[in-house]
C-alpha cells in the first residue's frame, strides 16, 4: 500500500508489490494511519531510533494531527521521539491542537513543554557584542534599533541581523 502512495519506498521492499485494493474515505485514511504505523514500528527500532520534528503545529489540520497522535501513542513504537513546535499565542484551549495534547496525555504519554521567550534587551546586546566581537557598550545603539523592530523575538532578531549583514550594513 505504501509503495503505491511512495513509489520510492519500493526500492527498499522486498515483499512483491501488490495492486493495492482501492477505498474511499474514513476506510482510507485508517487505512493509511494503519499501514504507515507499521512501517514507522519497522523503521524504528531501540538500536535506530528516529526524532521526528514538525514546526507550526498550530496549522496542523485536523486528520494529520489524528496521524500524529496515532504514532504518538503507539505503544509497541518507544523508540520514536516527536518534537513538534507552535506559536504559544495562536493555541488557545479549544484549538484543535491542544485537544490532541490532552488526548496523548490520557493515553499514558508524557508531553514536556518548553517555552521560549522574546530575549531581554541585554541578551539581544550580548547577542550583537559576540557575534561582531564588540564591546557592548558599542554596539548599544544597534541593540536598541535591534530590540525596537524584533521585541526580543529570537527568530526575528536573527533575521534581522542577517539581512543587515547581508545588504551590507554590519562587518
Amino acid at each position: 500500500f505504501l509503495g503505491t502512495l511512495i513509489p520510492s519506498l519500493r526500492n527498499f521492499m522486498d515483499a512483491p508489490l501488490n495492486e493495492a485494493v482501492m477505498v474511499d474515505g474514513m476506510e482510507a485514511q485508517n487505512r493509511f494511519k494503519f499501514v504507515l504505523g507499521l512501517f514507522v514500528r519497522a523503521m524504528v527500532t531501540a538500536a535506530k531510533p528516529i526524532v521526528l520534528y514538525l514546526d507550526d503545529l498550530q496549522w496542523a489540520d485536523p486528520a494529520s494531527l489524528e496521524l500524529i497522535s496515532n504514532l504518538i501513542t503507539d505503544k509497541e513504537n518507544r523508540s520514536l521521539l516527536f518534537i513538534g513546535s507552535y506559536r504559544e499565542n495562536e493555541v488557545n484551549s479549544v484549538h484543535p491542537l491542544n485537544l490532541h495534547f490532552q488526548q496523548i496525555e490520557t493515553s499514558g504519554v508524557p508531553i514536556t513543554k518548553i517555552g521560549i521567550d522574546s530575549l531581554k534587551r541585554a541578551h539581544v546586546n550580548e547577542l550583537i557584542s559576540d557575534s561582531l566581537g564588540m564591546s557592548s557598550d558599542v554596539v548599544q545603539p544597534l541593540t536598541d534599533i535591534v530590540y525596537r523592530k524584533t521585541f526580543g523575538n529570537v527568530l526575528f532578531v536573527l533575521q534581522f541581523l542577517k539581512s543587515l549583514f547581508d545588504e551590507g550594513l554590519l562587518r
